[in-house]
């Protein structure tokens, strides 16, 4: 006795329906996605006449705040625990760059402690942000 099957279709792949979920992966991602940011601490940065546009560096970032807070790439660090973060950072990275964020308010004698804790730190270059604009005479 032979038994006769029906005869079958070759599967084949819906390519509306992929399409689609594709498009809705694509936004929830886009959605989702954490941008990199800059620390909270709102600081308003010094104009500068002359300042330059710089390639942004893959180094530290070192926020100043008016009341003399310090952030180590959005991490809070103390005045005496500036240097020895330095160093480590050094160490992990010996062309490390460090850039500095400071409010306009901020005092100078804050500011030469962070050049100061850099020197000790053996880095000697020091990128310093400014917008554009009129300085005040």
């Amino acid at each position: 006795m032979k038994f006769y099957s029906k005869p079958r279709r070759t599967p084949t792949i819906i390519l509306v329906a992929l399409i689609d979920i594709l498009v809705v992966l694509l936004i929830f991602f886009m959605v989702t996605t954490t941008f990199i940011r800059q620390p909270a601490v709102q600081i308003t940065l010094p104009k500068s006449k002359t300042g330059k546009e710089v390639k942004r560096e893959q180094g530290l970032v070192l926020t100043v705040s008016p009341d003399g807070k310090m952030f180590l790439n959005a991490q809070p660090v103390a005045a005496d625990q500036l240097v020895e973060r330095l160093r480590a950072a050094r160490i992990q990275n010996p062309n490390v760059v460090v850039e500095m964020r400071a409010d306009q308010k901020t005092t100078l004698d804050l500011i030469i402690t962070v050049v100061d804790a850099a020197n000790q730190a053996g880095i000697q270059i020091i990128n310093t942000f400014t917008r554009s604009g009129t300085a005040p005479q």
